[in-house]
């Protein structure tokens, strides 16, 4: 194992000999860092945190502090980190808040420069997180989402799938996967692009334009939309299906068509 002199590390941290670890890193106990981690120079991996394989953790980033949560009372909780994952400079992620609870990070995840995530966050796969995004408690983002730079998330939000939140978004609802979100919680539409580089065909793409147009501009209840969407032929795809059961399921609401 490459641990620089300078390093502070709890005696009872559990660090695969592989793993390699920078100048000043602190690292407390109560750790499990597994293989071929990167821990750069100022690091700071606080109780509580398990991280797989194959990460990296860049200067000043602070993994798996305390929350920010005022009930809080130093209850054991945690910070789980899967495999691939990219935290970048100066990112600070906090473990959960109530006693067992956990902050999961799954695979393959970039989190740039000076993003910030709460305590109870369940970061799926694939996920894009941009510099200076502010996620509140308990905020769900699902596999392969992006949220670009500046945005600001109110707690108990969930991000579905594939979706990409404009920089300086503020969102307050949940954001329907395949989804282009900006401003103050407005759906301007559908990701193509992101769907085309995740491979879905020009069809389906197409049927979600087509279900998004229908859904976002019907003027009836969006109980009675959901219905009549569900039994349409015209949605059949998985990808369709999804959307729908997404929006049925929202227990905030999902963000609005833009009224520009």
């Amino acid at each position: 194992m490459a641990i620089h002199p300078t390093a502070i590390i709890d005696e009872s941290a559990v660090i695969d000999s592989s793993t390699e670890i920078g100048p000043n890193v602190i690292i407390e106990g109560d750790t499990r860092i597994g293989k071929r981690n990167k821990i750069y120079p100022g690091a700071f991996i606080c109780r509580g945190t398990t991280m797989g394989d194959d990460n990296q953790v860049h200067m000043g980033a602070v993994v798996g502090h305390v929350t920010q949560d005022k009930a809080y009372r130093g209850e054991k909780s945690y910070l789980h980190i899967g495999n691939n994952n990219v935290i970048r400079e100066y990112a600070t992620i906090h473990r959960g808040s109530l006693s067992e609870s956990a902050t999961t990070i799954g695979n393959g995840c970039l989190l740039m420069g000076g993003c910030h995530i709460a305590h109870d966050c369940q970061i799926g796969n694939g996920v894009i997180i941009a510099n200076m995004v502010g996620l509140a408690g308990y905020v769900e983002v699902c596999d392969r989402a992006i949220l670009s730079g500046g945005t600001m998330v109110h707690q108990f939000v969930k991000i579905g799938r594939l979706s990409i939140c404009s920089g300086n978004s503020r969102v307050g609802m949940d954001v329907p996967p395949f989804t282009i979100v900006a401003e103050r919680n407005e759906a301007w539409g559908v990701n193509v692009i992101g769907l085309k580089r995740a491979g879905l065909s020009p069809e389906t793409i197409h049927e979600l334009r087509k279900l998004h147009r229908t859904f976002f501009r019907s003027r009836k209840a969006r109980s009675d939309v959901i219905n009549e969407l569900k039994g349409s032929p015209e949605f059949s795809s998985s990808e369709s299906q999804e959307l729908i059961t997404f929006i049925e399921e929202s227990k905030r609401g999902v963000c609005s068509r833009s009224r520009r």
